[in-house]
């Protein structure tokens, strides 16, 4: 049974009659996942899933990534209309396949071994823009409209403000509440609940340890400590002559007044 799907065959996919078709090595990778290596960028994922629903499969999910994987990642699809995934342009790709069932998966494969002529994606329902009308489409996504990229983003940050928000509640409620054993689970609101007098007077305590830190590593040597001393020195003994010299000029431009 696992050699059966572990058997390599190919997927044949051509734009059209025209062109010379693609082999497209695919094989099982666990019991309900197609592996199709090497997909061309005008084989998108949407023509993946309409070919394989022509060959009476039945899809629960569909996954692009660079390379192949151990563990495929399955993401939810991505609605937006500016932001796009980096595999979706990647000129070739590994596609994963996730079916219902392991007897929907078998079918597929006995479909792609007995297959005649390959899969024209000209002809599919959701085949991709080329030529002309794919460079005008990526031109204007250089140039988003303002309003709809602004309106996406705050729709966006808004639906992750309620996430966080439920989630943080979720986990204050589990670190307020024991379980059967009595013990109360530390999850990050508790582990960072602490009041804002006790923030601050760790904050006071980590810049005395830091300032601390840089007057012992000020002076590292004896005699740097020494050239210090003689500085000083000198510096005091300028100064103590310019006073002097500031004094004996007052008292020389002095006028005795008695009237």
């Amino acid at each position: 049974k696992q050699w059966y799907q572990r058997r390599v065959r190919g997927l044949k996919v051509s734009w059209n009659s025209n062109y010379a078709p693609h082999h497209l090595p695919c094989c099982g990778h666990d019991e309900t996942t197609l592996l199709i290596l090497g997909c061309p960028s005008f084989f998108t994922d949407s023509c993946v899933e309409e070919a394989i629903s022509v060959l009476n499969g039945d899809i629960v999910n569909l996954s692009s990534q660079e390379k192949p994987s151990q563990i495929p990642k399955f993401h939810p699809p991505n609605p937006s209309r500016f932001f796009r995934d980096i595999t979706s342009n990647a000129d070739f790709r590994v596609v994963y396949v996730n079916f219902k069932s392991n007897e929907a998966l078998k079918s597929v494969l006995s479909s792609i071994s007995v297959m005649g002529k390959p899969v024209y994606v000209s002809e599919l329902k959701s085949k991709p823009l080329v030529g002309l009308q794919r460079w005008r489409r990526e031109h204007s996504c250089h140039y988003p409209d303002e309003a709809e990229l602004r309106a996406e983003c705050e729709q966006y940050m808004a639906e992750f403000n309620e996430r966080e928000k439920l989630k943080l509640q979720h986990e204050k409620e589990m670190a307020e509440t024991p379980d059967e054993d009595g013990w109360i689970m530390v999850t990050r609101s508790s582990k960072f609940s602490a009041s804002a007098e006790q923030a601050e007077e760790r904050k006071r305590q980590y810049d005395q340890k830091l300032d601390k830190k840089k007057k012992e590593m000020l002076h590292l040597y004896s005699f740097q400590e020494r050239e210090k001393r003689k500085q000083s020195l000198a510096d005091l003994k300028l100064k103590f002559q310019e006073d002097k010299d500031k004094i004996a000029k007052m008292k020389a431009a002095r006028i005795f007044k008695p009237y």
